[in-house]
This record gives structure tokens, C-alpha cells and sequence, in this order.
């Protein structure tokens, strides 16, 4: 079972505190717990990491990992020193795995060790889905051990949203796609995340949706921005067209449309219509900064259908 609630005794470790601190701190309401029937305190994570944050405090020890198998240690000493290539490691390791919960389990553990969301994705799990594709492509494993780690991966990401701390609402609301053919959704499912967290409404279209459903969701949606996720490029020409369409579409509501992805950085494509292209999610992070605190313009329906 995964661990996503932790006892005054856990946090005493993490911190490196004792456990009367810990209690006084949530007696104090400076960390927010639970309490149990038998007036236990107990803390969750979004918790925790928001007082974390908040009070500007590290772990300095590590928590016991839920599954214990040979790199339990190895983990634990990389989590503390923010070896992000042994973490990577052990991405891999339990992305490959043949329990459905290791990944999750593996995922909450890096969140209540602090490690940042940001960093997960960039530090961990991009050069961890390239290290599964360079070894499918050398013959290691199976294209079925591939795909079953992107759909975990993306499965447990949306899992570990309901536990990290999501801050105060902004009021705006972002809208996400990979367009037509467009299949590899981890980046876009990172993406909305970090923008739930940041306190935006996220509303996720997923893979594959045609150009003329997206201009129908922004129609209906309104958002501040659109977010679209790309890695292959079929037709550079096409893809242009589309982009540019779907910037008029956007703009005429007041928002903006962002590209992230591999092929973000492409010289095939005219990229002047776009608002930003971002090849991180450390650089969305300082994105949604920005437009959190950028006041929208008002603005008339444009609606455009495939240019």
C-alpha cells in the first residue's frame, strides 16, 4: 500500500527534529495535520512540502522507501545528495518494473523528500524515458516494456497530482493538446500539471486531437493559454498553418499559445505566430510566473477554422 500519510515520527526524521518540535509546530497550526480518532497527528504531503517551502527547510535524512528491493539504499543516499543519475536509475528500475504501484510509491517518495516537481520531470523522468527508448532500440527490451512505462509514467503523474501542494487560485485557466497524430502526451501531462499546481485551471484534451477540436475548446474554454506538446513532425508546412490558425483563434480571447516538446526547437517551422516556445519544464515554470501575474486584455471571438 502506498504511504502518502506521514506520522510526527516520520516528519521528526525527515527533519531531523524531535518529535515534541513536530508537535509543536502543528499545535501552533504552522504545519497542518490530521488527527486520528485517537489524536494522533498525522500530516499529509502537500502538506508538509508547503510548510517546507514556506519556512524554507530541507530534509536531512531520508524516510524508509515502501518496497524494499536492491536499490532501496542506493535511492536513500541519492535523495539526499540530489544525484539526480542514480535517481534516474531508479526511475528506470521501477518504470520497468512489473508492480503497478512501484512507480507511484517511487514518485511519492521523491515529492516528500522535496524534490520539486520541475525537477522530476527534467532531472528524472526525461532522461529516464530516453534511456527506456535507447534500450528498446538496442534490442534490450521489448516495444510492450516501453509503452507499458509511458502509460504508467503518464498514470502515475496523474496520481501524484492529488497529493502535492497546489497553491492559492489564480483565477485563469489553460487549455492543453497534441495535435492530429501527435501521441507522446507525458510532456503535455507535465505541462498541466505544473500549471495546477501553480493554482491555473487545467483542461487536458490529450493525444491526438484533431485541429478543428482544438479551436472548438478554446471557443468554449476561453483560456489564457494553450499549451500544445509536440515531438514529431509529419508536415512542417501543415503544422505551421495550424499553429498560426490556432494563435488567431487564442489571441482574439486575449491569451497566448505556448509549444513545448522536441521538435519545439525546430528550424522546419514557422514559429512566428507562437507566443513562446520552451524547452523545459524549469522554463514553464518562470512562464506561468509571468502570466499569473500578467492582467488579461479583453477581447472579441475570432473562432478559425483549419487555414
Amino acid at each position: 500500500m502506498e504511504k502518502t500519510i506521514l506520522s510526527t515520527a516520520d516528519v521528526a526524521r525527515l527533519f531531523r527534529v524531535t518529535e515534541t518540535t513536530v508537535k509543536r509546530w502543528a499545535d501552533e497550526g504552522v504545519l497542518r495535520c490530521q488527527r486520528t480518532p485517537g489524536g494522533h497527528r498525522k500530516f499529509e504531503i502537500r502538506s508538509l512540502v508547503e510548510f517546507a517551502e514556506k519556512n524554507n527547510f530541507e530534509p536531512v535524512a531520508a524516510l524508509e522507501l515502501p518496497g524494499i528491493d536492491e536499490r532501496t539504499e542506493v535511492i536513500r543516499v541519492a535523495i539526499l545528495r540530489k544525484d539526480f543519475p542514480r535517481l534516474v536509475e531508479g526511475f528506470v528500475y521501477k518504470a520497468l518494473s512489473a508492480d503497478r504501484n512501484d512507480l507511484f510509491r517511487y514518485f511519492i517518495y521523491l515529492y516528500e523528500h522535496k524534490i520539486a516537481l520541475w525537477e522530476i520531470y527534467d532531472l528524472i523522468v526525461r532522461p529516464g524515458m530516453a534511456e527506456i527508448g535507447a534500450r528498446w532500440e538496442r534490442g534490450e527490451i521489448d516495444i510492450s516494456h516501453e509503452h507499458r512505462a509511458s502509460h504508467e509514467t503518464i498514470d502515475v503523474l496523474t496520481r501524484l497530482q492529488s497529493h502535492i501542494y497546489v497553491k492559492p487560485t489564480t483565477g485563469k485557466t489553460a487549455l492543453f493538446a497534441c495535435l492530429d497524430s501527435e501521441l507522446h502526451e507525458i510532456g503535455l501531462r507535465t505541462a498541466a500539471n505544473l500549471f495546477e499546481s501553480e493554482g491555473w485551471c487545467a483542461h487536458n484534451l490529450g493525444a491526438r486531437t484533431p485541429y478543428e477540436s482544438v479551436c472548438l475548446a478554446v471557443e468554449e474554454v476561453h483560456p489564457d493559454v494553450l499549451c500544445l506538446s509536440i515531438t514529431r513532425i509529419e508536415n512542417a508546412a501543415d503544422v505551421s498553418r495550424e499553429l498560426s490558425g490556432l494563435a488567431s483563434v487564442v489571441h482574439g480571447y486575449g491569451g497566448r499559445l505556448i509549444v513545448g516538446g522536441i521538435a519545439a526547437s525546430s528550424a522546419e517551422i514557422d514559429w512566428s505566430s507562437v507566443d513562446a516556445t520552451l524547452s523545459s519544464a524549469r522554463d514553464l515554470l518562470e512562464f506561468i510566473g509571468g502570466e499569473s501575474r500578467r492582467d488579461r486584455p479583453g477581447a472579441a471571438s475570432s473562432l478559425k477554422r483549419k487555414p
